[in-house]
């Protein structure tokens, strides 16, 4: 008897977005909209109180969040005010 492959499809599963699928990848999406929201506060801050280090992996954090929220379908944050 052959083993499973990961690889292999299982037929069964319906092709497509779910709705479920969808209500779940929205809420990540808006996760990641938080995420990189309170990421881009925090980075202001340590800014000012000159820690470039801090800052530094705060706004990686904030474009990490805001790549996954775009995946995800969610609407990239202004943050131009």
């Amino acid at each position: 008897m052959p083993r499973p492959d990961a690889s292999q499809k299982d037929f069964n599963e319906p092709s497509g977005p779910t709705a479920e699928n969808a209500k779940i990848n929205e809420e990540a999406a808006s996760i990641a909209s938080y995420i990189a929201d309170m990421s881009d506060e925090m980075a202001k801050l340590a800014s000012r109180c000159d820690m470039p280090m801090l800052c530094y992996f705060l706004n990686l954090a904030r474009a990490e969040a805001d790549m996954r929220a775009r995946e995800l379908g969610g609407y990239p944050i202004d943050r131009s005010a």
